[in-house]
């Protein structure tokens, strides 16, 4: 198993499962798998004990419509998305917060029913990081 794989296997949830109550998080990008936020965040997820999982979710610019439209009826909980596609999110969203609004862009989205809420946690390159994983799990999941 490469060094790779096996890192993000060490950090799935507490019995690596995902069961019908996991809550589940994307992380939306072009090229999602080399975006070590998921693999941040999901070993906080594991130190917490939380029953919740970001997955790397490689979507292309032509599906990130449908996929993040498609969002307000899946199981999945939210998603970070990936800046090459922040401020395409803001126009699908449903409600926005005073960040999304005044940047103008969209890292993180949480669908409540059918509905898409948008705030934007980075705010510039101020939160990055192990500090946007920590501000994902607090704000998100916990």
């Amino acid at each position: 198993m490469s060094e790779t794989t096996q890192e993000q296997t060490a950090t799935m949830n507490a019995d690596d499962s995902i069961k019908n109550q996991t809550k589940l998080y994307g992380l939306i990008a072009e090229h999602a798998s080399p975006n070590r936020l998921f693999v941040m965040l999901n070993k906080i997820i594991k130190a917490e004990g939380a029953d919740a999982m970001m997955i790397p979710m490689n979507i292309r610019e032509d599906d990130f419509y449908f996929t993040l439209a498609n969002m307000k009826k899946s199981h999945v909980n939210g998603a970070y998305i990936a800046e090459e596609y922040q401020e395409s999110a803001v126009e699908l969203l449903d409600e926005v917060d005073e960040f999304v609004q005044v940047y103008n862009r969209c890292d993180f989205v949480v669908r409540e029913g059918e509905r898409l809420i948008g705030t934007y946690l980075e705010k510039n390159g101020t939160v990055v990081g192990e500090d946007l994983a920590e501000e994902i799990y607090k704000e998100f999941i916990k």
